[in-house]
């Protein structure tokens, strides 16, 4: 059967880095290990709540780095963040 496409060997491979955290109940800015282009990049869970970007909504990114909660994550709370990234292939 013929296969239509690029060989699976030159095609990218999608990476992705994952930061936890635990809230204490007065931090709001958390530092990710791998940089983001933007908020709508990142996948922010607490408590398994999936969190909405935006200035209105959860949480903001104000540096490639710098995750930003409108509201501190309470005492406990479990975060985690999947951060994706799209790396070329290496052929």
């Amino acid at each position: 059967m013929a296969y239509i496409g690029k060989d699976p060997i030159n095609i990218g491979t999608g990476l992705f880095s994952q930061d936890t955290f635990t809230g204490d109940g007065s931090t709001t800015t958390f530092t990710l290990t791998q940089a983001a282009a933007s908020a709508n990049d990142l996948t922010v869970v607490v408590n398994n709540v999936r969190q909405e970007p935006g200035a209105s909504k959860s949480y903001t990114l104000t540096a490639p780095k710098s995750l930003v909660f409108n509201v501190a994550p309470a005492a406990a709370d479990e975060i985690y963040v999947i951060n994706p990234t799209q790396v070329d292939s290496i052929v």
